[in-house]
């Protein structure tokens, strides 16, 4: 629960696009500002500054709104600019409790007054916001994460038109998207286009794009595998043309993104240095968990970080019955649950305790895919205690039974 005491009035702002609405109430939930609409722009940030400076101090006033997808951004940075401290709450924070009033209302009014209410009963924890450095961490391995499954999203079309045609070609390569594999979908997506150019031909092709790795024994395999298949004969040259300019907009994305991991590389560098000796750090991890928990003092116990980023264990319970499976809620960042799980996974590969826990999760007769989230949640509780003291990571054997 959150210290309100200092504050006498509320101020919830309910977020969308162009509009944003305020609602401002006195600490006996009297509304000194109905809800009201304002523009998200200049002119509207000026009219709320004036309408806020109307209802007194600006250290009296305590504002809110819900993080609610890049809306909140600029207008929380604004506020606080200005003096004016700024909770932001979670959105599943809100609904569950506006779930718990009697009646069913949802209107962007309403929600404005709902969020000044849940201010003023002190009854939220507010969401982490990064500083300085923690913001620039979070939108540069945002951006990574979201180029990484745009280059998936095309994989996937392009299987999507090879498969039909060529169903065999899988199986040619152990990465049908390395060089190689990328050369050959360009110059021949489909086994009519393998068959219409020489073995010879063929087998130099490869041989250059794999640097000597391959030649005419796989440019045999390839030929072979075009006179076998099985695919469709049907729309092939339109399938090539579409395989061809899926490729283009792959390999664009590669450039790009090593200069944007290289700018994250640089950045990683200004971080404390003691996050570096956590297990399973690299300049991505450390720059992406840094931008998804920065500030620390944010999570006033490990187990709030673990819950915010989604490992902490479901329980269903009825009656009598209780289910003894138990799986993590998934209710928090998925990029910290994402950068933990990836720390995790280079963790127990490397020498330490974090990998003696591990393999001792593996002799109950866990899963890999569950000992490592195991692991993931315990990197949680080694972090905040690392960050909390700002020292470097101490390897604990005695703590590997907790």
């Amino acid at each position: 629960m959150a210290m309100t005491t200092r504050f006498i009035r509320f101020c919830g702002i309910d977020i969308a696009k162009d509009k944003h609405v305020l609602c401002v109430l006195d600490r006996d939930g009297t509304q000194i500002i109905r809800p009201a609409s304002f523009k998200n722009n200049v002119d509207g940030y000026q009219h709320l500054l004036t309408r806020l400076k109307e209802t007194g101090k600006t250290g009296s006033m305590l504002t809110g709104m819900e993080a609610t997808g890049h809306y909140w951004y600029s207008l929380h940075d604004f506020l606080q600019r200005n003096g004016y401290t700024v909770a932001v709450l979670n959105p599943i924070q809100t609904a569950r409790q506006a779930k718990q009033m009697v009646r069913k209302c949802k209107t962007d009014k309403y929600d404005a007054y709902h969020i000044a209410q849940i201010l003023r009963s002190g009854n939220y924890k507010p969401a982490a916001i990064p500083g300085e450095q923690g913001m620039a961490c979070r939108q540069l391995t945002r951006l990574r994460y979201a180029m990484m499954n745009q280059q998936m999203r095309i994989k996937q079309l392009i299987w999507s038109r090879m498969h039909p045609v060529w169903p065999e070609y899988e199986s040619l390569f152990t990465n049908p998207f390395g060089s190689t594999g990328r050369t050959l979908l360009r110059h021949t997506p489909t086994p009519q286009d393998v068959l219409d150019i020489d073995v010879k031909e063929l087998a130099d092709m490869i041989r250059v794009s794999s640097h000597g790795k391959f030649g005419p024994i796989k440019a045999q395999q390839i030929h072979h595998a075009a006179q076998q298949s099985v695919g469709m004969q049907r729309g092939v040259e339109a399938i090539g043309m579409g395989i061809g300019c899926l490729l283009d907009q792959f390999e664009a994305l590669d450039p790009i993104r090593q200069q944007l991991e290289e700018k994250i590389a640089a950045l990683a560098q200004t971080l404390p240095q003691y996050l570096f000796t956590l297990p399973g750090a690299s300049d991505l991890n450390i720059a992406s968990l840094y931008g998804e928990i920065d500030p620390i003092g944010t999570f006033k116990e490990p187990s709030q970080l673990v819950a915010f980023a989604g490992l902490d264990a479901t329980v269903f319970q009825t009656g009598q019955y209780d289910n003894p499976r138990r799986h993590i809620s998934k209710r928090g960042s998925p990029f910290l649950r994402r950068t933990l799980w990836l720390m995790a996974y280079r963790a127990v590969y490397q020498e330490g305790d974090l990998r003696e826990y591990w393999l001792k999760k593996k002799a109950q007769n866990k899963h890999h895919l569950v000992a490592v989230t195991a692991v993931a949640r315990k990197l949680c509780h080694i972090i905040w205690r690392i960050m909390t003291d700002q020292r470097d990571y101490l390897p604990d054997r005695q703590n590997l039974n907790s």
